[in-house]
């Protein structure tokens, strides 16, 4: 080969390094832009997520306490119809029955003791 075949190919090999280096400069730069990219787009993303999660959560804690409300007034409700049933039917209420176990206790202790001294 003659010496300017030679100077044409290493030209052209070096003009193909440039290009290619210049490529490889571009892609890398653009590897990096959309990382940043793909980092700033996570980070909304989840602080997105976030506050929806924490709306969320808020409605829940609001619709178990109406929920828990609504539950405590069916209950209430219910036992003023028992209350007010056992009081038509003549039957003695909690407190009352509560009342009589302790007079029963109080007497039974005092039988057992009497019954203790006859012996």
């Amino acid at each position: 080969m003659s010496n300017t075949v030679m100077t044409q190919f290493n030209e052209r090999y070096e003009q193909i390094n440039a290009e290619t280096r210049a490529a490889a400069e571009k892609v890398s730069n653009a590897l990096r832009g959309a990382a940043k990219r793909v980092e700033q787009s996570s980070t909304e993303l989840f602080d997105s997520l976030v506050k929806t999660g924490e709306k969320r959560q808020q409605e829940l804690a609001k619709s178990a306490k109406t929920t828990a409300k609504k539950a405590a007034d069916k209950v209430s409700a219910l036992d003023e119809l028992r209350s007010k049933l056992a009081s038509a039917l003549g039957l003695p209420t909690q407190s009352e029955v509560e009342a009589l176990n302790k007079k029963l206790n109080t007497l039974t202790r005092k039988v057992n003791k009497l019954a203790k001294d006859s012996k």
